[in-house]
């Protein structure tokens, strides 16, 4: 299920078709994800990888990328001339930036009391 979940996002971000109601043959590059990601889960499990400890890796690693992401969901949303009409308005810049002030703070505060040196 999480290799098919993350096939979906990566095959819609490439432009490509997806979704197990599509054929091989009309959406090759997500059954082809979603191949790679059986395969890799598989190996991890083979290599006794410690599935908790990755869960524990993947969620600090979304928590400190979230920051940069919301940055650019920001910079986008907040532009007329990208988004015309749509653009966001004041309560949503001010909710927006101060998420992305908040998460910025808080990977940094992981990261400075996580150990890791750079």
């Amino acid at each position: 299920m999480l290799a098919a979940s993350g096939s979906v996002g990566l095959a819609g971000l490439l432009g490509k078709p997806w979704g197990f109601s599509r054929s091989v043959r009309k959406a090759p590059a997500f059954y082809g994800l979603v191949g790679l990601g059986t395969i890799g889960g598989t190996t991890l499990s083979l290599l006794q990888v410690n599935p908790i400890k990755l869960l524990v890796f993947v969620a600090v690693l979304n928590g400190v990328i979230a920051a940069p992401f919301l940055v650019v969901v920001m910079s986008v949303s907040s532009n007329r001339q990208l988004m015309g009409h749509y653009v966001n308005g004041k309560a949503a810049k001010v909710l927006g930036w101060s998420t992305a002030t908040l998460m910025g703070v808080a990977a940094i505060a992981q990261i400075a009391t996580s150990g890791i040196s750079f």
